[in-house]
């Protein structure tokens, strides 16, 4: 409707108002379609009203108003009509952090995740906000709570300045902590205001006040278990992310299993759910146990509902399932994550429809029946005549498996064809019948279509390789059994096959038809590092194999992104063992020996952990000894100079006060492996000063002393330091021995810890000459049957051995040692010869050594030496071959 602007001025306050009325009311009777009968638009007549008129709408009472504006209009007046600029800025900054959380998904997390990263968060109160922000739609939206977990890992290093305290910052982690907490221990605050509201309903006379109330109150207990249960859900995505602690989760975990309410136990079910895998390992066995008894006890005495039992029930049968759940992940994924999952339904859907063809065909008389063929092992294979040969197919198999097709025979004349590949059928064999050789079939008249036949069979081979689940793999990258029961390793895995080409006569892979070109393989995400890191680092951490972990992380092919390595298997160890410490930080330092690893993605990955310190150490007190335990293999030979790593290392925390304090438990973990004094030479070869490391208000003498890191000023130490060297017992002495060689220590480190840890009177005894003999060649043992020697473990060694069997007597001390090892082991085969015919390869052990061994009279060494002598008769027969030879002469 328009108005002429020159009317407006003679228009009436009362009769535009009415007329306005008039136009907009429509009168009882009136319907829509009577409007096409008007022929002519109905003039509104208006006399006067004034410009300046502010008219005044009718408000409700309880109008629906956004949250943001309840929030502003709750702050008062005098806010919402603040122009201060940092306010409006303020504003801006949450509208637009809302925006991006609205958008959030799988798929758009790293473009979002930037665009966060890019906003202006400068004060406390932006910084508030921008967590409350994150953490309400976390707990709002428990589906995505692994999406803004990350989100918070990525933000995790933001540091603003603190309003409260000049001079200190305002941590994003800490702040985030502290908003998860209050949340958690809402529930206080939550019965309470239950009780008051129950209180209001039981006071409640009329019946539609009391409907209205038992409303609310259902409503308000709904509402806060969501609440929990994400918020629950959150803190345990957080853990998972190495953002909190253990102790905090164990924490968690015992207040919601002493609370016997629903709520607290539905909460404790879905924490376990989330997080138990993580929590549930060697250390932390005893607690885990205490919390499943108490869980088994409230299931059994029935002291809550059957629905909770039932969650309770389901969270002891996932421990039972080694934390393995029967459904997969349920949550949001991404449009690749979707595609595969169509195809590999789509795959399964077609290898099932082909073996309902294949059954019915099977089923069905006359002529279209397929008749079988005998394998040669006692199995049928059926023939399809019409079916194509996917020869892509064939090749992804022949690419992923390490098949050698001049070495396959697909005929089964050939003898379960490529040795090894297809050596089920050959062990399906009754009584170990041959297959008819190929000519049988032509010279019988039968058709010769074995060749179709298990081209066939590859074709399905090659349908269920390809819908196999990729992540499944990654889990299982490592073959932790071995050799089981005498059966060789999987066949099919590249390594083994190529093995065992190597051994049938290294034919070359150049004959072999040269396969269609591959699509090259794309970049790994961040994502997806982290959960092929996880694998292959929980994998080492719990079978040990250096060599195999080597190979894995080089077969990622992904240097770029080897921080993300780095980094995951820093945080997944910092809380653990020793020994495990010690074990990633050897396999980082064999990575940057081989050249796997570059230097650049190794500090790349421990900056990130080095960042946020400050605020671990809260946690675990003694973070800094832990980081030194990762660091220090780093220092070992091939690794990186200790001038130029510990510059790297202090960059993020020189600002933080806390290098030297780093720097300080290094050096007194070197000092465990070599003597105080090497140690000081290596820090002044590099130029090292504290003062380079130290804030400037700290005394470094002082420092130095508390320390106990005075070798570093190059001044002479006293007769304390020989005062340090415990006289190690029995069992210890070859328990570090074992380790130090199971770690594949060079010949140097280890004589440095001998010096370091063992007086000159103690490295010079028959004990400790027994104690490296045993373990030098205990190492050196396969534990198969028969068992075998490995030379090779023995001559790396024979500068070692050599050092300290430095006389006719220590080396008659090593072969006692060798002789009770093999009364131990009751005597194994031929032995005892291997190890004694490469110690006099070597030249470790001396001819008139061997000969005084054999001839020995010692009453304390005639255990067993009966059998052991009659195992070495060959050698000495050898060894006599010589002199008799030249006596003839």
């Amino acid at each position: 409707m328009s108005v002429p602007k020159k009317n407006m001025k003679e228009l009436n306050k009362k009769e535009a108002i009415g007329d306005l009325l008039d136009d907009f009311t429509e009168p009882p009777g009136f319907s829509r379609s009577q409007q096409g009968q008007r022929k002519e638009p109905r003039k509104i007549i208006i006399h006067s009203m004034s410009l300046n008129y502010d008219v005044q709408l009718n408000k409700a009472e309880k109008a629906w108003k956004p949250t943001v504006k309840k929030n502003s209009c709750s702050r008062g007046a005098e806010e919402v009509v603040d122009n201060d600029p940092e306010v409006a800025k303020t504003g801006e900054l949450f509208k637009q952090l809302r925006s991006i959380l609205n958008k959030l998904t799988p798929q758009k997390f790293p473009e979002l995740m930037k665009q966060v990263s890019e906003l202006t968060i400068d004060t406390e109160e932006r910084l508030k906000g921008a967590i409350d922000l994150i953490s309400e739609k976390a707990i709002l939206e428990p589906n995505f709570s692994v999406a803004y977990a990350n989100m918070c890992r990525g933000l995790m290093g933001l540091k603003v300045p603190s309003a409260d305290k000049p001079g200190k910052t305002a941590n994003f982690l800490y702040l985030l902590l502290n908003r998860c907490q209050k949340e958690f221990e809402k529930d206080q605050d939550d019965d309470e205001i239950f009780e008051k509201k129950q209180k209001e309903l039981e006071a409640a006379k009329d019946d539609e006040e009391r409907e209205r109330l038992r409303v609310e109150l259902e409503n308000a207990r709904v509402i806060a278990r969501r609440r929990s249960l994400g918020n629950i859900k959150f803190v345990g995505e957080l853990f998972k992310l190495k953002m909190l602690t253990e102790a905090i989760m164990h924490a968690c975990v015992v207040k919601l299993l002493k609370n016997h309410d629903d709520k607290s136990l539905e909460c404790l079910c879905r924490l376990l759910s989330t997080i138990g895998k993580d929590l549930d390992f060697e250390k932390a066995k005893p607690q885990m146990d205490e919390y499943f008894n108490q869980m088994n006890k409230i299931i059994k005495e029935k002291m809550t509902s059957s629905r909770i039992r039932f969650m309770l029930q389901d969270v002891l049968d996932l421990r039972k399932n080694i934390w393995v759940p029967r459904r997969g992940d349920q949550g949001p994924k991404t449009i690749d994550q979707i595609h595969k999952e169509a195809e590999l339904e789509e795959h399964q859907e077609q290898i099932k429809v082909h073996q309902q063809l294949l059954s019915k065909k099977e089923s069905s008389g006359g002529g279209g029946r397929i008749q079988p063929q005998d394998d040669g092992c006692g199995n049928t294979v059926p023939i399809s005549k019409d079916r194509p040969i996917d020869t892509n197919r064939l090749y992804k198999i022949i690419k992923s498996g390490g098949m050698d097709l001049n070495n396959l025979v697909l005929a089964p004349g050939g003898k379960a064809g490529c040795k090894g590949v297809w050596r089920s059928w050959e062990k399906g064999c009754s009584g170990g019948t041959e297959a008819k050789p190929a000519s049988a079939d032509q010279e019988s008249g039968r058709p010769a279509t074995s060749t179709l036949n298990h081209f066939s069979a590859l074709q399905q081979t090659s349908s269920l390789l390809s819908s196999s689940d990729t992540d499944h793999r990654d889990r299982d990258h490592f073959d932790r059994s071995g050799h089981v029961d005498g059966r060789e390793e999987n066949p099919i895995t590249k390594r083994s096959f190529s093995r065992e080409s190597q051994e049938r006569g290294g034919r070359s892979e150049e004959s072999a038809p040269t396969p269609p070109p591959s699509l090259p393989k794309p970049s790994l995400s961040e994502e997806e590092m982290e959960k092929k890191s996880k694998a292959i680092i929980d994998e080492y951490l719990h079978i040990t194999d250096l060599k195999e972990a080597l190979q894995c992380v080089a077969e990622l092919n992904s240097a770029s992104m080897l921080y993300v390595f780095v980094r995951q298997g820093l945080e997944s160890t910092l809380e653990r063992s020793t020994t495990v410490r010690e074990h990633l930080g050897l396999l980082l330092h064999q990575l940057v020996k081989v050249g796997t690893l570059p230097t650049e993605q190794y500090y790349k990955g421990l900056h990130e952990i080095l960042e946020v310190t400050e605020d671990m150490a809260i946690d675990i007190p003694y973070m800094w000894l832990y980081l030194a335990e990762l660091i220090t293999p780093m220092l070992h030979e091939g690794g990186i100079p200790m001038g130029q790593l510990f510059r790297e290392i202090s960059k993020p925390l020189v600002p933080l006060g806390k290098a030297g304090v780093l720097l300080a438990q290094i050096l007194q973990l070197l000092c465990k492996g070599m003597t105080p004094k090497k140690v000081g030479d290596l820090w002044i070869e590099a130029g090292l000063n504290w003062n380079d490391f130290l804030p400037e208000d700290k005394d470094v003498n002082k420092f130095v002393t508390e320390q106990k890191v005075e070798f570093t000023t190059g001044e002479e130490l006293g007769p304390k330091e020989v005062v340090k060297k415990q006289l190690l017992s029995g069992e210890e002495l070859s328990k570090q021995l074992d380790r130090l060689l199971q770690d594949k220590a060079d010949n140097k480190h280890i004589m440095d810890w001998v010096e370091a840890n063992l007086d000159e009177e103690q490295a010079a005894s028959n004990h400790f000459v027994r104690s490296l003999m045993a373990s030098v060649c205990g190492i050196a043992i396969i534990c198969e049957h028969p068992y075998k020697a490995i030379a090779e473990q023995i001559m790396v060694r024979a500068e070692l051995l050599q050092k300290y069997l430095n006389d006719e007597e220590k080396e008659l001390q090593a072969l006692y040692a060798l002789q009770a090892m093999m009364v131990h082991m009751e005597e194994p085969a031929n032995l005892l010869c291997m190890f004694f015919d490469t110690l006099y390869d070597e030249d470790i052990i001396k001819e008139e050594a061997f000969y005084k061994w054999e001839t020995s009279k010692d009453p304390a060494e005639q255990t067993g030496r009966g059998v052991v002598l009659k195992s070495v008769t060959a050698f000495f027969t050898w060894l006599r071959e010589p002199e008799e030879e030249s006596d003839k002469e």
